[in-house]
């Protein structure tokens, strides 16, 4: 009231001084303008902000913040910063620095974020969501201090912390599983085999999770303590959860032997021995070390021996007891020895560890020709040489390696280039047979007698060969070759090698010379044409003569063919004879037996006989020449008295004959004779029987 009253007052007095009238004119009108302005400016300076709107002012004082939904008013001459609120979710939070302090914030979600006015809004990060088998590990950077948080949670981290292994499984434990971990505090590991979840502790990390290792009946583990490094083995079956400071190297079987088996052991840690026989399954100790692996024991039969070496005494020993053999620790199978079997006309050299040389030989009796090889002996081994066929008049030299020497009678082919006396170039070929006479006399003396023998044959042989000319060679080459086998034969060369020289040949010889040889092809050739005829004519002589042979035969068997048809007819006649001499000897006892009683001498009976039967053969003649067509002259009994008939060739012929074929006379002749004979012995036979009578 007092302030209205003083107004009144003043404009009352302003309207009674003119002066002062416009003095306040002018005044009041700069008022009013200015309040015009005034009224603009403050028009100009309300700010309206919206629900997610921020500005930030900044004042005389330093910067200050005015949040939206609101209308305010700002000076327009003052620095505005215009922001929009950050929306969060519930499962993200932002991150804000105040530029002022340096110092760091997280604001979480569900809001809507207004930071201050010295606030800087980095980033907006997802919370971190765990399930229930999940943790991380959070580690705070400026303190260094850590912790663990483990799901299921949603969780903001705190400023400085953060989690360099990102979100993690716990580890389930079961029963072949196990967690091996190390606390960074106190440096020790633990193994954790509980069964459930496993989440670690801070300062504690995981190195590693275990499975178990399922041994089987046939396995063992081998396991080595890491503080001390010692071994040991752990036999199955079992499901194998080592220490935490011990480690699986490795699961291995176990040694299992057969009957005929063994295996030997060696301690690496003292370095004994020991053979462990089957059958049998075992483990062996850590330090042990079967390098040779399992082996087969050693069966000795007759053909078989075993070398063992001691290895305490360093001697050697040849075991031939028959059945299983198996080493002791203390010895070494050296080798396995078959029986060598010598045969009759076989050699076998010794040599024992001083040198010294024995020879086996061979004999039919196997038990004493078969033996071992003693210990510290070996079979000497021979090279010799060995001279191959000649090809195309080559001839190559080979070694042969061998152990047994044949004692037979051994072919060597030799090819040698000689000179006659007449400067001719030869080159022969041939075969040297040799054979082993002495062993123990060849072996002090050579170690190639082959070669020892080709070499001084080739010798004689050019040596012989140079003492006479190409034809004397060419006439006589084989005595040439005997005469020099002869002569190396008897020089002792042989003997004091222990060899025999049997025989040589000489199959082939050729002149090296183009010319030479050319002549004595030609000359070859002449004495193979000479031998061709030759061979020719003899060929045809001897058909000739087989010719003559076959007609000479033929003629004998015609003569044995007419010797055997006269025997036909001479038996067939004499057959005949017989029959008629039968005949007649049947009549003439008849005859002579019917005159028994009227006629008593016997002589008289016979007499009558022959009187009857030469009027009988009269009768017969008498019949013959009336039946034929011959002339009949007769003539006085008591008269010699012959015709000379013209046109005989050779004279007359007597009277009372009769011309007849010579056949038919020959055969009447011969029956004639037949007769009489059959005649004179019915008469001899009939006289006896008479006389007995």
């Amino acid at each position: 009231m007092r302030a209205r009253a003083d107004l009144e007052s003043g404009i009352q007095a302003v309207k009674d001084d003119t002066v002062k009238l416009y003095c306040c004119g002018c005044m009041c009108g700069s008022v009013c303008l200015g309040a015009l302005i005034g009224l603009i400016f403050l028009l100009c300076s309300i700010t309206s902000l919206g629900p997610e709107e921020q500005v930030v002012i900044f004042g005389p004082k330093g910067k200050y913040e005015r949040n939206g939904p609101a209308t305010i008013l700002v000076t327009p001459a003052r620095k505005k910063e215009w922001r929009k609120a950050t929306r969060l979710s519930p499962r993200e939070y932002a991150v804000i620095k105040n530029t002022k302090s340096g110092e760091y914030r997280h604001e979480e979600g569900p809001q809507l974020l207004f930071i201050g006015a010295y606030d800087v809004q980095e980033e907006v990060r997802p919370k971190m969501v765990l399930q229930k088998h999940e943790y991380v590990r959070l580690i705070d950077s400026l303190s260094g201090f850590e912790r663990i948080a483990s799901g299921p949670q949603t969780i903001v981290p705190k400023p400085l912390e953060t989690w360099p292994d990102d979100i993690e499984n716990a580890v389930v434990l079961g029963t072949d599983l196990a967690v091996l971990s190390f606390n960074k505090t106190t440096g020790k590991k633990r193994l954790v085999t509980e069964g459930g979840v496993f989440i670690p502790t801070p300062y504690e990390v995981i190195l590693e999770v275990r499975k178990a290792t399922l041994l089987g009946q046939r396995d063992f583990a081998v396991v080595k303590n890491v503080m001390d490094g010692t071994l040991r083995h752990v036999e199955g079956p079992q499901l194998l959860q080592v220490g935490a400071y011990d480690t699986v190297l490795k699961v291995k079987a176990k040694v299992v032997l057969e009957k005929d088996e063994y295996i030997r052991l060696m301690d690496e840690a003292t370095g004994v021995e020991r053979i462990e026989r089957g059958p049998k399954t075992f483990v062996p100790q850590p330090t042990e070390v079967y390098t040779e692996g399992v082996q087969k024991a050693a069966f000795l039969d007759t053909d078989t021996a075993i070398l063992v070496l001691n290895e305490v005494t360093g001697q050697e020993r040849l075991v031939t007891t028959k059945g299983v053999f198996v080493p002791s620790p203390d010895e070494e199978i050296l080798e396995t020895r078959e029986l060598i079997r010598v045969l009759p006309h076989e050699a076998v050299v010794l040599r024992d560890a001083g040198g010294a040389i024995t020879v086996q030989m061979g004999s039919y009796d196997a038990q004493a020709s078969a033996f071992f090889l003693p210990p510290y002996s070996e079979v000497v081994v021979h090279n010799w040489s060995s001279y191959s066929e000649p090809t195309d008049g080559e001839q190559k030299l080979t070694k042969v390696t061998f152990q047994k020497i044949d004692m037979r009678t051994r072919k060597m082919f030799f090819s040698y280039e000689v000179r006659t006396s007449d400067n001719v170039k030869l080159k022969l070929e041939g075969t040297i047979f040799w054979r082993v006479n002495d062993v123990p006399k060849m072996i002090n003396v050579t170690s190639d007698p082959e070669g020892d023998v080709w070499h001084h044959a080739r010798s004689a042989l050019i040596q012989a060969v140079s003492q006479n000319t190409l034809q004397i060679f060419m006439k006589s080459f084989n005595n040439i070759t005997m005469e020099a086998f002869n002569a190396q034969a008897a020089d002792g060369f042989y003997t004091g090698r222990g060899v025999v020289l049997s025989s040589m040949e000489l199959t082939k010889f050729e002149t090296t010379d183009e010319e030479t040889k050319e002549v004595l092809q030609k000359i070859i050739q002449e004495s193979t044409n000479r031998v061709n005829r030759l061979q020719q004519q003899q060929g045809e002589n001897e058909v000739k003569a087989a010719e003559l042979s076959a007609e000479i035969l033929l003629e004998r068997q015609k003569t044995e063919f007419i010797k055997a048809q006269a025997d036909n007819k001479r038996l067939e006649a004499k057959m005949e004879g017989e029959a008629v001499g039968m005949t007649l000897m049947k009549a003439a006892d008849a005859f002579i037996g019917g005159l028994n009683e009227t006629v008593e001498n016997v002589t008289s009976r016979v007499d009558l006989y022959k009187l009857h039967e030469t009027l009988k053969g009269h009768n017969v003649d008498i019949n013959n020449l009336a039946s034929g067509k011959a002339e009949l002259f007769l003539t006085p009994s008591n008269v010699n008295l012959k015709l000379a008939m013209g046109g005989a060739a050779t004279g007359a012929a007597p009277l009372g004959s009769v011309p007849a074929a010579s056949d038919d006379r020959r055969l009447q002749e011969t029956g004639s004779r037949v007769v009489a004979d059959a005649i004179q012995e019915i008469t001899k036979v009939a006289a006896d029987t008479m006389q007995e009578l």
